[in-house]
């Protein structure tokens, strides 16, 4: 029994972005039902890595947080996840999530994320190993293999289900597609047609009545949102206000819990303060992450933000180039100053 409820839905993990300064400013805006970090390396958490308790930091819901691990072997997989279920409980997540969809060349060239998708019987070995150490939620996150082709990545996936999982998210994109095509849901519809566990579909969900049209008519259990969210952080609560009962009824996404309201407008998203939300990100950042991290994390979300304005390369390329936070918080200040109609998204434009 997984513990989140039909039409839930998660946050992607994303390299460089969704670490808890960006999932502090999700949950502010009205939170998702369920966080993923972004990848963490069991070998380097092992090892004792330097900012590998960043990585592995489930806060802000820890309870409804999946920490993801690429790793090289079932051995050190299982090691890591019981070095995870050993944390104190205020620092541990409720799920691990195991890559086996990235196809970056340094992941996949080391034989992790998408290259167990060309090895059957390794990426079962790391299930079952991780089973035997985890008792929290597990789950994986795949692609379409382009070696085994659709047929044979269902049968992996029900190989992955029978050796202890407890769903599986599917972004429906061969491993060497990277984003050049749409994502094909038509694959993730099957996929949940035939496994005896929740399948979760990623891949270009944006709107509501997407969402409402895979989960009304389709085996669908969830939906996971990545670059969508990043662009519009205040998505998910857009996408839950005015939503069905709050039990997660299937055919709509599960609806805002006591605690999730947005912080910048109602309950109901009247407007969002585009400056308001890029300000109060950069502080996050800078409050939670390393140094090191701070501008370069700016630096990949605004990359995606920037898309809200209307002169979105401009504004992308003086945040992307910008020295400090300081330089970025004088920029977004500077922009709105200048074209002040781009500041405030009325109700009409939030989900546009």
């Amino acid at each position: 029994m997984v513990p989140f409820s039909r039409g839930s839905l998660f946050l992607a993990p994303m390299v460089g972005i969704t670490n808890r300064a960006f999932r502090t400013l999700v949950y502010e805006l009205g939170a998702p039902d369920w966080f993923v970090t972004e990848m963490a390396s069991a070998e380097a958490f092992l090892s004792g890595g330097r900012n590998e308790s960043i990585y592995l930091d489930p806060s802000p819901r820890p309870l409804q947080t999946s920490v993801q691990f690429a790793a090289r072997s079932p051995e050190t997989l299982a090691k890591a996840c019981n070095a995870v279920s050993q944390l104190p409980a205020e620092y541990r997540p409720a799920g691990i999530d195991i890559n086996m969809g990235c196809s970056a060349p340094h992941i996949k060239g080391y034989g992790r994320g998408a290259a167990l998708l060309d090895n059957p019987s390794l990426a079962r070995e790391m299930v079952a190993a991780a089973r035997e150490q985890w008792v929290g939620m597990l789950s994986a996150k795949i692609r379409i293999s382009t070696s085994l082709g659709e047929d044979g990545t269902i049968a992996l996936a029900q190989s992955l289900a029978g050796a202890g999982l407890d769903c599986i998210t599917v972004h429906a994109r061969l491993d060497t597609q990277k984003f050049r095509r749409k994502a094909d849901h038509r694959f993730a519809v099957l996929l949940a047609e035939v496994l005896p566990i929740p399948v979760i579909a990623n891949g270009d969900i944006t709107a509501r009545e997407e969402c409402a049209a895979l989960l009304d008519s389709t085996h669908i259990h969830s939906l996971m949102i990545g670059r969508a969210a990043v662009q519009k952080p205040w998505l998910f609560a857009s996408l839950k206000s005015g939503a069905g009962s709050g039990e997660g009824e299937r055919g709509t996404p599960g609806s805002i819990e006591p605690g999730d309201e947005p912080q910048y407008g109602t309950r109901h998203m009247p407007e969002i303060d585009l400056l308001a939300i890029a300000l109060r990100f950069i502080d996050l950042a800078e409050t939670l992450l390393p140094p090191e991290w701070q501008r370069e994390t700016c630096r990949r979300v605004f990359s995606y933000y920037a898309a809200n304005v209307s002169f979105a390369h401009h504004l992308r390329f003086l945040l992307v180039n910008a020295p400090s936070l300081g330089a970025m918080r004088q920029i977004l200040r500077d922009y709105f100053n200048q074209v002040p109609q781009d500041r405030i998204f009325a109700q009409d434009q939030i989900l546009a």
